[in-house]
This record gives structure tokens, sequence and C-alpha cells, in this order.
């Protein structure tokens, strides 16, 4: 929603557009902690089952549904990007020239925000109040988030900040708007005016971030010893819903290597019981390296809709829905692209008709020309007091999704019924581990 002009501000230090984006119009922590947290339940077994269009003992099936495009431009309707998030979890959306150089004076004064002394940076930590600056914990990134609602911004950000948080708030208002009417709910009237949500991070320190990694496709060539950790990819028929799932190497043969898969117990019931063993190729593995450096958490997003813009840096991956591989999706980028995927609230809501895209953080590279990675992604927030209520679901309010409050999120069905999710485990507080 485009924010009115208004006269120069006096004793702020900003522009009175800046501070008209800043200023709290809603409590921040308004409707927070203010329902009675349940026990979700599967109140209606016969309606879960028709929604999901399968018995309760039976595995999402793997596929991959046809789509026209997975690209278009920030000029066009929407309507086209609902083939591609269905089918593979997100589209790119190419910006104009104009659109294109608002994020670029982003990118520039992010950095300059980054580079002033810790002692300036740290004059923005608005704890308890939400954004600001932060830095989270092991501390190998720093971030400034920014959202209605803060008490001020930096210099630095002020004007560049608030065109990039408008232009890329459109974008994320249209995807919600098209995904909404498809499955008949109104996402694009979920969010408050202050839970939309921009954050510039700055990578500084990502050698120091430890992670699993999977290794390139020719590491599985050569034979591995028993018990290392691999990740099944790429099959086929039957066994397709095991690409994703994490295995160990229990003998190497010339013909093809022995395994024992760990996958959800619905999913090893639907093929024989555990543990279960698998003799694969070697194109079916990836070898996986623990406490690789530049790995972050594996995750899904607690947004209706992200619209993360190309990182100075490719360093993001994505989980493939059908092969289950792990992929640097920012490669297939142009710099004037933004990546669009889902997060768990629209995957639930739209009772998994559109699938919420498993991603991480992959800053292997480093830095480049002396400068470290800066991405800006735009995270849809719904209103803490949102209700997602698809047709033979529990309902669950937002609040509760985000903290994974009585384990709700681990518990969507999809994710004991697929290896997709395998990766992530959600804390109690709703942190990805």
């Amino acid at each position: 929603m485009p924010l009115p002009s208004m006269p120069p501000s006096r004793g702020t230090g900003m522009t009175a557009e800046a501070e008209h984006l800043c200023r709290c119009r809603t409590s921040a922590a308004k409707g927070y902690g203010c329902i009675e947290r349940a026990p979700l339940r599967w109140k209606f077994r016969r309606q879960r089952q028709h929604q999901l269009g399968r018995s309760c003992g039976q595995v999402v099936p793997s596929f991959c549904l046809p789509m026209d495009r997975c690209r278009g431009s920030s000029s066009e309707t929407k309507q086209w990007i609902l083939s591609p998030l269905r089918a593979q979890g997100y589209a790119m959306i190419r910006l104009g020239h104009d659109e294109r150089k608002v994020l670029e004076a982003l990118f520039a004064r992010s950095r300059e925000f980054f580079s002033r002394p810790s002692a300036y940076k740290e004059c923005f930590k608005f704890y308890p109040v939400p954004g600001g600056y932060m830095t989270p914990y092991p501390g190998t990134h720093e971030i400034f988030e920014l959202r209605r609602g803060l008490p001020r911004c930096p210099d630095e950000l002020t004007a560049h900040a608030m065109a990039a948080f408008e232009l890329l708030e459109k974008l994320a208002s249209d995807v919600c708007a098209e995904v909404g009417r498809d499955i008949g709910i109104d996402l694009a009237g979920m969010p408050s005016d202050s839970s939309p949500t921009m954050r510039c991070i700055h990578y500084d320190r990502p050698h120091e971030s430890l992670g699993d990694a999977d290794a390139a496709a020719d590491a599985a060539s050569r034979p591995l010893p028993q018990g290392t950790s691999v990740r099944v990819i790429g099959l086929r028929g039957q066994d397709a819903v095991l690409n994703g799932a994490k295995a160990t190497v229990q003998e190497w043969h010339a013909d093809g290597v022995t395994v024992t898969v760990n996958a959800p117990s619905a999913v090893l019931a639907a093929l024989g019981g555990a543990p279960l063993k698998r003799r694969l190729q070697p194109s079916n593995i990836r070898a996986l390296e623990t406490k690789a450096p530049g790995m972050y958490a594996a995750h899904t997003d607690s947004s209706l809709v992200t619209i993360a813009p190309r990182g100075s840096i490719a360093g993001l991956e994505a989980k493939d829905f059908r092969t289950g591989e792990w992929f640097n999706i920012e490669d297939a980028m142009d710099e004037d692209e933004c990546l669009v995927f889902l997060g768990d609230p629209a995957d639930y809501a739209s009772a998994h008709r559109y699938r919420a895209l498993m991603h991480r953080p992959a800053v292997r590279r480093g830095s480049q020309n002396g400068q470290h990675r800066i991405s800006t992604p735009f995270f849809m927030y719904p209103r803490a007091s949102a209700v997602l209520a698809p047709v033979g679901l529990p309902k669950i309010v937002f609040d509760d999704l985000n903290g994974n409050v009585n384990q709700c999120r681990d518990e969507f069905p999809w994710k004991a019924q697929s290896c997709y999710y395998s990766d992530m485990v959600y804390s109690e507080d709703g942190r990805a581990e």
C-alpha cells in the first residue's frame, strides 16, 4: 500500500516519508499471547482424508506438475505465477530498470550501514520492540530489520529502505492475492500494518557458521566407507517418496551401494517397515558433510510469501520437490530478478496445494572483491491473530504456528508422509534447528 507524501520532519534526522514508515501506527506487541494455547487434534478424520485426497496410511506421492513458465515481469498480472509455485515451489520475477535501481541503492546503503562501528549500529537495537539492528546467535551475520513501528531508522537506510520496502511489499501483496483467489481464502487480508518485514542481512563471518552440506555429484562416484551419511536423491516410481531422505552407507558394491534409509515412520510403513534398506546407484546418493563452513540451517519460512532479490553473491540453496536434491538457486537467477516462494502459513492454508519451499543460506564462497554477501529478503507475515482454517484441518492461529506451539508446525500431515522436510526440526519457539 503506497504511503502518502508528507512534509519535511524536524528534529528526527530522517525524511518525513521514512519517519512515516517507521512510526508505530499499531502496537507491534498487540495480539501476541492473547489466546489460549491448547493441543491441536484432528477432529474430523473423514474430512481430513477427503481434503488431502488420500487415506491416512498413504504417503505423499512424488510428482511434477506441468507449468507454462517460471519467470515473469513485475509489470504483468501475477496469475502466471500460480503454476510454477505449485509445480516447483518457486518462481522468479524480473524487475524493471527503475525498480532494479531502487534495490541497487538499498544494497549500497546497507553495506554503508554495516560498515559503521558496532557502537553506532547498536544504537538501533530496539528489543523488545521487533525490528532494528540484530546480531543473531552465534554471531556470524548481522541484520537490520525494517518494519512499520520502528522508533527510528539509520540515516543510511531511510529513503532507500522505504522505496525498496514498498516495491517488494507490492509484489508480495499481488502474489498473496493470486494464491488466495485460487484457494478461496483472503491471504492478502491477513497481514497487519506492522507485520510485513524486510531484512538487510550482512554475512560478515560466514565461515564461522557450521552446518550440513551436500557434496558435489562426483564425490559419490568414489567408494564411501561404511557409516557415511548420505542423501537419497533422484529415485523414480514407488521409491521416489524417499527422495531427500538421509541414509547411512552399509556396503559399497561394484553394482551399487547398500544404504539404510532414515525416513518418517509413515513412509517406512508404506514401503515395508523399518529399518529400510535399499541398493542404490552412486548417482542416487550425495555424501553429507557435517559442520561445513558457510552453511546455515535448512528451514521453511513463517511468511505467507517471501520475495528475495538475488543476493550480492549467489548463496541461497533450495531443495528440489521432485528429486530431493539441494541446489544453489541464485546461480540460476539474473541480477534483476527476485525469487518468490511460499512459507508454512500459505502451505497450511492451502492444505498443501501450495508447498512451502525448503531453503538454506549457503555462503561458502565467502567474499567477492573483498565484500561479503548481502541479501534483502521481504517477508509478508500474517498478523499474530490471523486464523488459518483450511477445510478438514484444525484451525491454527498464526502466532502459534510461528512459535510451533504444541509442535503444531511439526505435525502438518504431509511432513510425516514425505522425506522432503527431513532436514528440518523446529524448536518450541519456532526457530529452525
